[in-house]
């Protein structure tokens, strides 16, 4: 973790302000798997739906293709 700033040593609700966004954040993940609603986070400078890309990265965990190719006749 980066080093904290001159002003997070000098103002207390700077010294906080990391926690309390990691609450939030925690905070809206878990009321977004309550309600079933989409949880948007910034990723590689791009808004997307968190839970849809776990969602696609658990389907594709799950489909059983071979190793090997199909035969061909």
């Amino acid at each position: 973790m980066n080093k904290p700033s001159i002003l997070a040593e000098t103002d207390p609700d700077l010294a906080q302000a990391g926690a309390a966004l990691e609450r939030a954040a925690r905070d809206a993940r878990r009321l977004a798997d309550q309600t079933n609603t989409a949880f948007w986070v910034f990723i590689d400078g791009k808004i997307v739906d968190l839970r849809k890309l776990e969602r696609e990265a658990q389907i594709a965990s799950t489909v059983n293709e071979p190793s090997e190719p199909y035969p061909t006749r």
